[in-house]
């Protein structure tokens, strides 16, 4: 594996940790603070909570492709 390689790894590694990290706060800030869910409270009118956590998730998915995607047109080969 090249160098260019183990670093993409790590730097991925690190932004799934930070990711997890994130859910991991929100579930728990979640649990201590439970809110109540109505038009006056939400962000728009409709935007909750479980909406933003499946957000934040398909963008980490789109990220991990597209990032696999540049790696390969600019690097060359995944392995």
């Amino acid at each position: 594996m090249s160098v260019k390689f183990i670093i993409f790894i790590i730097i991925q590694i690190a932004i799934f940790t930070f990711m997890v990290e994130m859910l991991r706060r929100i579930a728990m800030r979640h649990r201590e603070y439970p809110l109540d869910e109505n038009r006056e409270t939400l962000p728009f009118g409709f935007l909750r909570l479980s909406h933003i956590v499946v957000m934040l998730i398909i963008g980490y998915i789109i990220w991990v492709l597209f990032s696999l995607w540049l790696y390969n047109f600019f690097i060359g080969d995944i392995l």
